[in-house]
């Protein structure tokens, strides 16, 4: 099951185009995402992974399942993946007596999964999850022998011998190591010794310094953790000075050959990998990818 909310983590809705041949099925953050997947030809089982009772007709409309943990939300005919609460504390069914006040009132033909989510790669934490999920999987089996189970993602391959489930969900794991960002230089200046550069004048050249200013901004997704770390240039690295600004940044070019237009790199799949500037950054990789937006051109290689 593709993970492909927040528009596949900022990557482009097309990519799902591109593997639908290669994956079971699709999971999004709500329906209207899932909505959006059907309009760009997608044929294949979404799953939305939250749902308000009050979209039922549009899930009919466009063949949506939805996740369920409420009984107030169930309604007839629909197709529902119920979400165990294993130990996160966040959505989901948390006790037996709640799962079974919710099978109660399923036609079990409409309960298509069960699921739930790893939060931790402390073992302690994922035996207790797995061992939870397994028990209330097999409560909702005795609704529905044919259920389809999932509880791991990306870090599947960590617990492969701990259960056995019908699906994985991969997300992150699908652009991570696939995906390279570019900038490119709009104007070159010299800055004297003593001048600041960018807002509230944070930073003091201690030295003359040749400066490229750069499109994106934070609004495109290169938030301001950036500063001080590196963007690329052919083979070498230049430091990024000041703060960012909305629609642009600025890096050090001293003795670099480089001219307007030139294209620097913000990320790529080696050194400047999405994985290696969260560590830099003290930032989870997931924040870095879906931050980016705004004024991107999305090309793509299959």
């Amino acid at each position: 099951m593709a993970v492909v909310k927040a528009n596949c983590y900022s990557n482009g809705l097309q990519i799902a185009s591109f593997i639908q041949d290669y994956v079971s099925s699709f999971a999004v953050a709500n329906v209207f995402e899932g909505i959006k997947l059907r309009q760009i030809g997608i044929k294949k089982p979404i799953l939305a992974l939250s749902f308000c009772k009050s979209e039922s007709e549009l899930c009919k409309k466009y063949d949506i399942s939805v996740s369920i943990s409420l009984p107030q939300n169930y309604v007839k005919g629909l197709k529902y993946h119920i979400a165990i609460d294993s130990g996160m504390n966040r959505s989901g069914v948390k006790t037996k007596e709640h799962l079974h006040s919710l099978l109660e009132i399923m036609q079990p033909r409409d309960i298509e999964g069960v699921y739930s989510h790893i939060f931790s790669a402390n073992d302690i934490l994922t035996n207790s999850q797995i061992d939870k999920f397994s028990d209330f999987a097999n409560c909702v089996k005795l609704y529905n022998s044919d259920v389809l189970t999932h509880i791991f993602a990306t870090n599947y391959k960590n617990y492969q011998g701990e259960l056995k489930t019908d699906m994985v969900r991969l997300g992150i794991g699908l652009y991570d190591n696939a995906v390279g960002v570019t900038s490119e230089i709009m104007q070159i200046k010299d800055i004297k010794k003593g001048e600041s550069i960018g807002y509230d004048g944070e930073f003091i050249a201690n030295k003359s310094l040749k400066v490229a200013l750069c499109s994106g901004g934070y609004y495109d997704g290169i938030i301001r953790r950036f500063t001080g770390h590196n963007m690329g240039y052919n083979t070498d690295f230049c430091k990024v000075l000041g703060k960012i600004s909305m629609d642009s940044h600025i890096i050090d070019i001293t003795d670099k050959n480089v001219k307007v237009g030139d294209k620097t790199i913000i990320y790529d799949t080696d050194i400047l990998s999405f994985n290696n500037r969260a560590a830099e950054m003290n930032i989870s990789e997931y924040e870095l990818m879906t931050a980016l937006k705004g004024r991107f051109e999305y090309v793509y290689y299959y």
